[in-house]
This record gives C-alpha cells, structure tokens and sequence, in this order.
C-alpha cells in the first residue's frame, strides 16, 4: 500500500481496511483454479444423477460468480495506483460478489439432497464444504466479507433445504441425507469464531506494515525536505554572489582610482557611499532571512508611538528618494498608538518602502494609515512597473524578482521576509497591482477592545 496521489499518507482507518481488501484479493487469487477444478469435479459427480439443465444451471451460476471474483480482484489491483479512498469506494460498491459466490455454492444443496447415494453424496458435500471453509479463511483478512460470506451460505443452504420440502424434488435416494446439510451448516456456524481468530492474526501483519508504510513515508519526507534544503543553499549562495558581485566589484573600482587619483574624492565618495549601503542591505537581508529561517526571531510587544515610527521612516528613505528623484509623502496617522514589536514592524515598513522605491522609476511612493474598527492597514502606494495578475501569488517567494523590473538590485528576498515577519506577529499582507500603473501593499494589524493591536502568541526560538 502506497501514499496517495497527492503523496500524503491516508487516515489509519482507510489505509487498513484497503490493505485488508488487498490481502483478501491475493487470497482470493490463489485458489481461483483449485474452485476451477471442484467445478469440474462436481459436474462429473452429478451428471449421471441430475437432470442436464439443472447441472448446467448451477455450473453457469458458479462459474459466473467465479468471474465476478476474480474480475473483482483484477480491478482492484488496477485502483492500487490510485488513492485509498477510490479502492474503498469500488470494494465497497461491489461487495455482494462475495455474498453472490457463496449463494452459488451451497445453492448446490438443490442438486444433492437426496438424489445421490450417501457415500458420493457425502463426497460432493465435502468438496463444497472445502471450498467454503478455504473462502473464509482468505476472506477473514477482511472481517466483514468472510461474515457477509458465511450469512450468505447459511442463508441459502437453508432456504435449499426448505425449498426441497416445499416442492417434490423427485428424491431418489433418502437414506438419512438430510444429515450431510445440517453437518454442513455447523461447520459453516464454527468458521465465525475461527475467522474472528484468523482475521488478528491478518490484523498484525496489516498493523506492522502499516507501521513501515509511516516510518518509509517520514523517511521519504525527511529526504525530500532535505534535498529542498540543499536546493534553496544553491540558490541563496548563487543568489548572494551574484547580487554582491556588482557593488562589490565597484567598491574596488573606485578604490582604486582614489589610489591613483585623489583629486577624485568628491565626486567618487557619493558613489562609495551608495555602493556600501547597497552591501550593507544586501547583507542586511540575508542576514535577516537567515535568522527567520532558524527561529532566532523574538517578539517583544511594547506601546509604539506610530507618528514617531512614520517620521522615522521619512528619514530614512527620503534621500533614498530624492537621489532617485522620486516623491515620498507620508500622511499623518489617525492612530496614536500601537501595541506591536517596532524594530520588527519599521522593517516591514522598510521593505516594502525598498520594494516600492527600487521599482518605481518616476512619480512617487506613498506611505498612508488607515483606521478601521477592527483594524489599523499600513498601505504603501507606488507609480511603478505594476505586476501582471500571474505574478502576484509568486512575488512573496524566496528569490523572486519580477522579470519585467530590468533591476539586479537585491537577492529578492525583500519580501519574502515582509510576509515572514506579519506571520510572525500574526498580520495579514496583501498586494494589489496593475501593470505599468503601480502597486499597493498592505499590512492589517487587528485591534483589540481597548483600540490597540491584539498580541499575537509569542513564538518560542527554535
């Protein structure tokens, strides 16, 4: 038994009772030829002493319930590639096969009362007790079918025999044979313990494979989350030395025409300063990421005055800005405070103000906050390149820049850290866009009765 489709283990219950079916059906696989050649036997037996078209009758009857078996079996395995609950859904719909090949058996009661002479009598009711008690210990992998199976039989052996009391069957021999279905019908009656007790000793073998079935999926799953792992090192450390190389590789450059041309130094010094903040927030970045991805992060909740955190914020980003001549407006705040962690929200705020200034190549970027009366939305709006609708489920992703931005700036990390970090405190984020019109980005912290923000649970390091 295997994992689903979707390669998630199914519930216990289901992927027992379809391991359960899939033992019954090997069961049921080995002694197709062995019921074959009782057929055979039986109509070799009985056609000196039964009329022709009632032999062929019920050699027509078993035979067809034969098929259905074994056509029961062959789809089942078919299904064994599809999820648990499909191969349950078919074993289920067609469970009266097994109630139908037991009718067909004992149905034979109808050819041998009192027709035979008791010791060939005698023979014939063995073969069929045979081929019923060897049913149900393959059917007692699964409980319920070997009972269904064995209510079948005794069902109809008994309706056999009042059917030959209620209608002159032309009795030929009727020494004492009405002793063979009754024995018959106690050995039928003393296989229900004796499946109950083969059906635990199934049950161990389902349990333990069960147990090995979720052990090889942990390792399975353990492997895969290692291999993306290794997968998502490659990409950071690729990602890394690309976005490095360029600041990097101008910071020598321009330290190497200070070497040689001093009289350089005030117009190269801007160009040191922006490459070396360009370092540092790359390092900044990763730096971050890395801590969130090992769980060093800490919430510390505290009163934050939010004006205070948005002028703070101006400051930091308007030369940014201004060196990309681009607007920065940021309304007032018709909240005064927040109950919320401000070194972790300023750097949701400052990356998103990053995202929006680096891909906004003229107009401007707006920061704006908005009451609700269950929440306060931090919004910040930009002119810039705007995203297709196709994007918007992937910007969130590590490593993602979008394609159309023409900018090497940054490991597209940025807002992968934004959604890690709401997530953290428990916000929500959003994005709307249209291409080529701009963008807005929105954080929605909850508040609570007293009109600060709700504290999230404090996540524990890992």
């Amino acid at each position: 038994m295997k994992p689903d489709n979707d390669g998630v283990l199914p519930p216990e219950g289901q992927w027992v009772e379809a391991a359960e079916y899939g033992m019954l059906v090997a069961g049921a696989r080995t002694t197709q030829v062995a019921a074959l050649v009782v057929i055979g036997l039986m109509c070799a037996l009985l056609y000196r002493y039964v009329p022709g078209w009632q032999l062929a009758l019920w050699a027509a009857a078993v035979l067809t319930a034969s098929v259905l078996r074994h056509e029961f079996g062959r789809r089942f395995t078919e299904l064994e590639s599809q999820a648990v609950r499909a191969q349950l859904e078919f074993a289920r719909r067609y469970a009266w096969v097994w109630w139908l090949y037991g009718a067909a058996w004992v149905s034979s009661a109808l050819l041998l009362l009192e027709r035979l002479p008791p010791r060939l009598e005698a023979v014939c009711w063995m073969l069929v007790a045979g081929v019923c008690g060897s049913a149900v210990l393959w059917m007692s992998a699964h409980l319920k079918t070997a009972r269904s199976f064995l209510f079948s039989t005794i069902t109809c052996l008994a309706a056999s025999i009042v059917l030959h009391h209620l209608f002159d069957w032309h009795a030929v021999h009727s020494e004492g044979s009405f002793w063979f279905p009754g024995l018959l019908l106690i050995f039928l009656l003393m296989l229900l313990p004796v499946a109950s007790k083969q059906h635990r000793m199934f049950s161990s073998r389902v349990d333990l494979s069960y147990q090995n079935a979720r052990l090889i999926y942990s390792l399975r799953q353990q492997a895969s989350a290692l291999q993306e792992a290794m997968r998502f090192k490659d990409r950071f450390l690729a990602s890394a030395a690309h976005d490095l190389k360029q600041p990097v590789n101008a910071l020598g450059i321009y330290a190497e025409w200070l070497m040689k041309e001093p009289e350089l130094s005030p117009e190269l010094s801007p160009k040191i300063l922006r490459a070396t903040t360009a370092v540092n927030a790359l390092f900044d970045s990763m730096f971050d990421f890395v801590k969130l991805d090992a769980g060093q992060v800490k919430v510390e909740l505290q009163q934050v005055d939010v004006q205070r955190l948005l002028s703070d914020l101006e400051a930091q980003f308007h030369p940014l800005a201004a060196e990309r001549n681009l607007s920065l407006r940021i309304r007032p705040s018709p909240v005064q405070t927040l109950r919320t962690d401000p070194a972790i929200l300023q750097r949701i705020l400052g990356n998103l103000l990053t995202n929006a200034l680096r891909y906004t190549r003229q107009g401007g970027v707006l920061l704006a906050v908005r009451r609700e009366p269950r929440a306060v939305r931090f919004e910040v709006w930009d002119t810039g390149i705007g995203m297709p609708p196709e994007e918007l489920s992937r910007i969130f992703g590590e490593f993602y820049k979008v394609e159309s931005a023409g900018t090497e700036e940054g490991f597209g990390l940025g807002l992968a850290i934004v959604q890690r970090l709401t997530s953290l405190l428990g916000y929500g984020v959003s994005v709307r866009s249209r291409q080529h019109r701009g963008s807005v980005f929105t954080v929605q912290i909850p508040l609570g009765e007293s009109g600060t923000s709700d504290r999230p649970p404090t996540p524990v390091a890992r």
